[in-house]
């Protein structure tokens, strides 16, 4: 994955989190929540057509 399909996940996530918020489902919530962390996480990870950014994280 990339940075742009983890933009679509974190949209996609915060998107199920609203929806469930105002329909009361809590599972479907939680589920947007989960999938917006996730989206986050992929957002973070260092490009691979970045190498030095991978130094950023070691200091």
């Amino acid at each position: 994955m990339g940075k742009t399909k983890g933009l679509q996940q974190r949209i996609a996530g915060k998107t199920k989190q609203a929806v469930g918020e105002i329909v009361g489902d809590q599972d479907l919530h939680d589920d947007g929540k989960a999938q917006a962390e996730r989206g986050r996480a992929e957002q973070d990870k260092p490009s691979e057509l970045n190498p030095l950014k991978k130094l950023k994280q070691l200091t």
